[in-house]
C-alpha cells in the first residue's frame, strides 16, 4: 500500500499547494478518509512552524472527528453543509508537512500489536482527540503544537492500525489532559498572572 505521505503529495496541486473541498476529499480517500482528514488538520498545528488561522477552525473540525470516532464511525462523515467548504493549505506547509509525517513513517509499521489495538477502543480514543481539539482551538500560547502532534500519532495509529503508536498517542494524551486540566483549574482558583508568574519561573513563559 503506498504510504501516507505519497497520497498527500497525489492530493496537490502541480504548485504543491492542497486545495480541494472535503466533499472531493472525502469521495477520493473513501475508507481511509476519517484517518487521513485527522492527520491533515491536525499536522499544521503539530508542525514547529507558526500555523496562524488554522488552530482553532481545524480544531473544531477536530472535535467532530472524535464525536465521528465516539459512535463508532471510522469513515468520515460531515453535514451536507460543510461539504463544499474549502480546505486549503499552502504548498510550504505541505511540504513541511510530507516531510515530517515521511520521518514518523520510518517508526510506523501496518498492523503491529494487534492486541493493543483491541485494548484501545476506538470511541475512547474518539473522546481524548476531541479533548485535544478542544485544547488546540483556544487561541493562546502553548495550546497547540503538543496536542497537535497528539492527534496526528492518534490519526497515524488509526490509518495504519500501528497499536504501538496509538498506545504512545494514548500515553501523551492523557498526560496532556491531566496537566491543561490542573493548569484550567489552577487559573480558576488563583488567577490566570498567578499561572504565568509560575511558568516564567519554570522559564516555561517568556
Amino acid at each position: 500500500m503506498e504510504r501516507l505521505s505519497e497520497q498527500i503529495r497525489h492530493l496537490c496541486n502541480e504548485q504543491g499547494e492542497l486545495s480541494t473541498t472535503l466533499s472531493e476529499l472525502n469521495h477520493r480517500l473513501q475508507e481511509q478518509s476519517l484517518g487521513i482528514f485527522i492527520i491533515l488538520l491536525s499536522f499544521p498545528s503539530a508542525l514547529p512552524i507558526p500555523a496562524a488561522g488554522y488552530s482553532t477552525p481545524f480544531g473544531i473540525l477536530l472535535m467532530w472527528t472524535g464525536i465521528l470516532l465516539m459512535r463508532g464511525k471510522r469513515q468520515l462523515q460531515l453535514p451536507k453543509k460543510w461539504l463544499q467548504k474549502p480546505l486549503k493549505l499552502s504548498a510550504k506547509m505541505i511540504g513541511c508537512g510530507i516531510r515530517f509525517i515521511a520521518f514518523l513513517e520510518k517508526f510506523i509499521h501496518p498492523n503491529r500489536a494487534a492486541s493493543l489495538c483491541r485494548f484501545l477502543n476506538v470511541r475512547f480514543i474518539g473522546l481524548n482527540i476531541f479533548l485535544l481539539a478542544l485544547i488546540m482551538a483556544i487561541p493562546i500560547p502553548l495550546t497547540n503544537t503538543i496536542p497537535g502532534g497528539s492527534i496526528l500519532l492518534f490519526g497515524l495509529g488509526l490509518l495504519e492500525n500501528d497499536g504501538l503508536v496509538l498506545f504512545f498517542a494514548q500515553c501523551l494524551s492523557l498526560v496532556l489532559i491531566t496537566i491543561y486540566t490542573a493548569a484550567a483549574f489552577w487559573v480558576a482558583t488563583f488567577g490566570l498572572e498567578s499561572l504565568q508568574y509560575v511558568l516564567r519561573t519554570l522559564h516555561l513563559w517568556s
